[in-house]
Parts: structure tokens; sequence; C-alpha cells
């Protein structure tokens, strides 16, 4: 099975396209964040790029009806030292009836852990070396969330990371998570 590409989704449903970036781009939380000139806007996966985008797991495996239809909105600070990413998950990436898979907040937790952790690295390039999770509350589907991420130190080829989702309003932590990113001693071959 070819997973789903952003243009085949947009070719296949282009209203439930459209209609979701509509709606992500009337969310309180990202009408504020364009309007903060402390925050800069970044296309998400802009880094990958040929066949590495194709077999990403986020940019298209996942990205279907009922799963992340729309790529995530991402802002930086202008460091990129913290970042934000709103992003819709569907009611298609349940483990439980309703329920959003933990394997899959795993997953977007590491993406958001290493957006910060990366361009502080020798050579911005960088690995998962640890990573740990604490589930505070289920993530129902079907909803908007936002995932944050902050740089917390850099020592030599090591970035520690903190990151944590939560509801639009922020009021609630869904699941929070520290992580250790490693750089190579050298930049692996492309």
């Amino acid at each position: 099975m070819v997973p789903e590409t952003q243009d085949s989704l947009t070719q296949q449903q282009p209203a439930i396209v459209a209609n979701m970036i509509e709606e992500r781009d009337n969310l309180e939380v990202v009408v504020k964040a364009r309007s903060n000139t402390d925050l800069i806007e970044m296309e998400a996966y802009n880094y990958l790029k040929g066949e590495a985008k194709q077999n990403n797991l986020t940019a298209t495996t996942l990205r279907a009806e009922g799963r992340i239809v729309v790529p995530p909105v991402v802002f930086y600070s202008k460091d990129r030292s913290e970042v934000m990413t709103v992003v819709h998950l569907g009611k298609a990436l349940c483990g439980h009836d309703g329920i959003i898979h933990g394997g899959l907040l795993a997953t977007l937790l590491d993406e958001v852990l290493a957006l910060v952790a990366i361009p502080a690295l020798p050579n911005y390039t960088g690995f998962t070396a640890n990573l740990n999770i604490n589930y505070r509350q289920p993530v129902k589907s079907n909803q908007w969330v936002v995932l944050r991420g902050r740089l917390d130190r850099v020592e030599g080829r090591k970035a520690y990371v903190e990151a944590w989702i939560e509801c639009l309003l922020g009021e609630i932590k869904f699941a929070e998570a520290t992580s250790l990113y490693i750089s190579p001693k050298s930049s692996p071959a492309p």
C-alpha cells in the first residue's frame, strides 16, 4: 500500500482539507501566534525532501481523513529554543475507542522535541537517545491539540529537551516528555 501524500489527499478530498485548514487557521491559539512578532511560523516538514519525505511516518503515512488531515502549523521562538505546534488528531488514531493511541502521542512528542534539539546540535543532526513520557490524561480523538517544546540545555553533542501536549486553552496537560538527543561524531552519509 502506497501512503497517501498531502497531494493525493488534496486531490481526493479537497473540501475536507480546505475545511481543516480554515478551522486550524481560525483557532485562537493560531491567530495569536501569527500576530506575535516574537514567533516565526515555519512549514511543517520543510526540511524533508524527496524519498525522505515520502517515507516519513508523520509527513505522509499518517496523513489521511480520520488521521492527521493537514500538517501541523509550527511556530518557533526567534532563537529556536522553543516551539509550538498545533495539530488535529482524527478518530482513526485511537488505541482505545475515542482515545488517541499513546504510541502516537510518543511519536508526536519525539518530533516536537527534535524541532528544538536538532537546531542546537553540531552539524544540525541528532538522534533520540532517551525519551521519558508521563501520560497525565487521555487525549480524546477528533480534536485539535497544542504541542510545546523547549530546549533545556546543550552539553557538547548532547541536547536536553522537554515537551508536552496540552489542550487548546493550555489548561490541561495530557502528556509530558523529557529527552536526550545526541549528535553523531560525524554527520551520517546521505
